[in-house]
């Protein structure tokens, strides 16, 4: 096993629902996980809804639990990214993207 390997894997879905979990004892505020790529592969994204994204997380967030879930997270990469208030519906979970023109 390499020097950045990240072991075993949990199934996604375990590892997404573990996560919401985890973050929600610590973290009243918007936040939303999914599953993403980037150039390094598969990857847990952590969107937090924050009034400035150019801030420090944690003056917004202060309770956010983010040096219990990154780098890593049950064998997973963690990426966590600050989006600004209401981007999370209006964006990552809109439904209708391929009905725009």
């Amino acid at each position: 096993m390499g020097r950045f390997s990240l072991g075993d894997k949990t199934p996604k879905q375990q590892a997404i629902n573990e996560l919401v979990l985890m973050i929600s004892n610590y973290c009243d505020g918007r936040y939303e996980v999914l599953f993403t790529h980037d150039d390094g592969g598969a990857l847990l994204e952590v969107q937090v809804e924050v009034p400035d994204v150019s801030g420090i997380l944690f003056d917004q967030v202060p309770d956010f639990p983010f040096f219990e879930i990154w780098p890593k997270w049950m064998g997973w990469r963690v990426v966590v990214a600050k989006v600004p208030p209401g981007y999370i519906d209006s964006i990552t979970l809109r439904k209708d993207w391929e009905d725009d023109s």
